[in-house]
C-alpha cells in the first residue's frame, strides 16, 4: 500500500491566512480596531518579508466577517501619482462592489473626473478606471485626481453612515513623486476624513521613520505600529507543530530553522517549507536536514545573487566579504588589511551605500552590520571568501554581541 504524500503545511507565495498564519494577535487586534474606528489613522511598518501584507489582509478579512467595509490598495508597482489613484479606485470598486451592488456607479458619480467602465470577466463586477491620459498630465492634475479619489471614498462612507477602512500598502512610494511635497499632499488629503480609517503600511523602515519625524508631514498624525520579528520560541513551536500534524516528526527542527533563517518571517517559513519537502518521504528529518534545506535555497538563488554581486563595486564586494566572515569590527586594522578596505571612513561609507541598496542593515554583530537576506550572506561565504584564501565558515546563525 502506498502512503499519500503529505501536503506541505508551509506557504511562502502570496498572502497567507488561516492555519498558514501564526501569532501577531496583538498587532491584529490593533489594526482591526483602527479599521473599525471612524477617522482613525495608523502606520504599520517594518522590514521586508515580516508578513506585513498578510497581517493587514487578515485584519481586512476579519473586518468583513464582522460586516464591516475595508479594502487594500497595493501601491508597490505604481509609476505615477495617477496610478496610485487608479489602484485605490479599482480596489474600492472590487471590495465595496461585493458589499453594495451600486458601489461602482456611486464611486463614478461622486468622483467628478473622466473615467472608463470595464466589466471584469472573472468577477462580473463593473470596474472604473481613470482616463489613461491622466498618467502624463501635470503633477498637480495627478495629485488632484488622488485627492478626489480619497474624498470620494470618504463621501461614500458618510452617505452610507458607515466606516470604510482603507489600507495603503507600500504607501511610502508616494515619496518618489515629489518627496516631502508629496507627503504633505497626502496628509492634506486624508487628515480631515472622519468616515474613512487609514492604515498606511510600508516596508522601507528607514524612509518611513524619516517621514514620521518632527517637522515632516506625518508627524503627530498617525498612531505607530512597528512590526518586529515573531517571537522565536513561538515560531519554532509552530513549525514543529505544523510538521507533526502533517505526519513529519519535527524532532525540534523549528528551533534550528529559526536560528539559521531568522528573523524575517518569510525566510524562516521558506526554510521550513524546504525542510518539510526533504523530509516528507521518510516522515522524519535527518540531523542535518535543516542545514541542507538552507543550502538548497542558497543554490536556488544562485543566479539572482550572482547577478547582484556582479553589479557591485570591488569595495562593496569586500565589505560584504567582511560582514559575511563576521569575526571582528569592520573598521579594525585587521579587517581593513584582510579585506582590502582603503580606510575606516571608506569602509563605513560603503556599508551605508549597501544599506541604502537594501543589501545590509545595521545590527549588533561583530562588524555592526548584517545581511537583509540570510541566503545572500551564505552565498558570499561559500563562493567568495576563497578568493582571499579564507575557509568557508560552517553554516550557522549570525553571532550577536
Amino acid at each position: 500500500m502506498t502512503l499519500a504524500v503529505p501536503v506541505n503545511p508551509f506557504r511562502i507565495h502570496g498572502v497567507v491566512s488561516d492555519s498558514y498564519f501564526t501569532d501577531r494577535g496583538a498587532e491584529l487586534r490593533r489594526i482591526s480596531a483602527t479599521l473599525a474606528e471612524p477617522g482613525a489613522k495608523i502606520v504599520v511598518y517594518g522590514p521586508r518579508r515580516m508578513g506585513k501584507t498578510s497581517l493587514v489582509t487578515e485584519a481586512i478579512r476579519r473586518a468583513e466577517r464582522r460586516g464591516g467595509a475595508a479594502f487594500l490598495a497595493d501601491l508597490s508597482t505604481v509609476s505615477t501619482v495617477a496610478d496610485i489613484a487608479n489602484r485605490i479606485l479599482d480596489a474600492a470598486a472590487r471590495a465595496l462592489g461585493r458589499k453594495w451592488k451600486d458601489a461602482a456607479s456611486d464611486l463614478v458619480s461622486r468622483l467628478g473626473v473622466s473615467v472608463s467602465l470595464t466589466p471584469d470577466p472573472a468577477t462580473g463586477l463593473i470596474l472604473p478606471s481613470l482616463d489613461v491620459a491622466l498618467r502624463s498630465a501635470s503633477l498637480d492634475a495627478q495629485r488632484a485626481s488622488l485627492a478626489a479619489t480619497l474624498d470620494t471614498v470618504e463621501a461614500m462612507a458618510k452617505s452610507r453612515k458607515t466606516t470604510i477602512g482603507l489600507v495603503l500598502d507600500e504607501f511610502q512610494e508616494i515619496h518618489r513623486y515629489g518627496g516631502e511635497d508629496a507627503e504633505w499632499h497626502l496628509r492634506g488629503a486624508i487628515q480631515h476624513h472622519s468616515h474613512v480609517s487609514y492604515v498606511l503600511a510600508g516596508s522601507e523602515a528607514h524612509l518611513i521613520e524619516r517621514m514620521l519625524g518632527k517637522g515632516r508631514a506625518f508627524y503627530g498624525l498617525l498612531d505607530q505600529l512597528a512590526l518586529g520579528p515573531i517571537d522565536s520560541a513561538h515560531l519554532a513551536a509552530w513549525i514543529d507543530d505544523r510538521m507533526t500534524r502533517h505526519t513529519v516528526k519535527a524532532k525540534g527542527a523549528g528551533a534550528r530553522v529559526v536560528a539559521l533563517a531568522g528573523p524575517r518571517t518569510r525566510d524562516v517559513v521558506q526554510v521550513a517549507r524546504r525542510c518539510f519537502e526533504r523530509a516528507r518521504a521518510t516522515r522524519s528529518p535527518a540531523a542535518n536536514e535543516v542545514d541542507q534545506a538552507f543550502d538548497d535555497i542558497v543554490a536556488e538563488q544562485d543566479a539572482a545573487i550572482r547577478s547582484a554581486w556582479d553589479g557591485l563595486t570591488p569595495p562593496q564586494q569586500n565589505v560584504l566579504r567582511a560582514v559575511s566572515a563576521s569575526s571582528e569590527g569592520l573598521t579594525t586594522h585587521e579587517s581593513l588589511t584582510r579585506f582590502g578596505l582603503r580606510s575606516s571612513g571608506a569602509a563605513t561609507n560603503t556599508a551605508v551605500a549597501l544599506i541604502d541598496a537594501g543589501i545590509l542593515e545595521k545590527a549588533p554583530t561583530a562588524t555592526g552590520y548584517t545581511y537583509d537576506n540570510p541566503f545572500f550572506r551564505r552565498w558570499v561565504a561559500v563562493h567568495t571568501l576563497g578568493d582571499l584564501g579564507l575557509p568557508t565558515p560552517p553554516i550557522g546563525p549570525v553571532k550577536m554581541r
